[in-house]
């Protein structure tokens, strides 16, 4: 069962914070699906934060590039 979100980009289920980010429709043709998604490893939401923000950033960069 899926927990709400508590802040961007970021969902908890049976504990453990996973990233999760909408691509973009005019890039989707870049990837297979049309989210991103994939555990965080940690049950700690300051460490899920902090690497969920630290993601983001370097996914902006690489869409940024394509």
């Amino acid at each position: 069962m899926l927990a709400t979100k508590s802040n961007s980009y970021t969902f908890q289920k049976d504990g453990i914070w996973y990233f999760s980010r909408r691509v973009p429709a005019d890039l989707r043709r870049h990837y297979r699906t049309g989210r991103i998604a994939y555990s965080l490893r940690t049950k700690s939401i300051r460490d899920a934060r902090v690497r969920a923000m630290s993601d983001a950033a370097k996914l902006d960069r690489h869409i940024a590039r394509i």
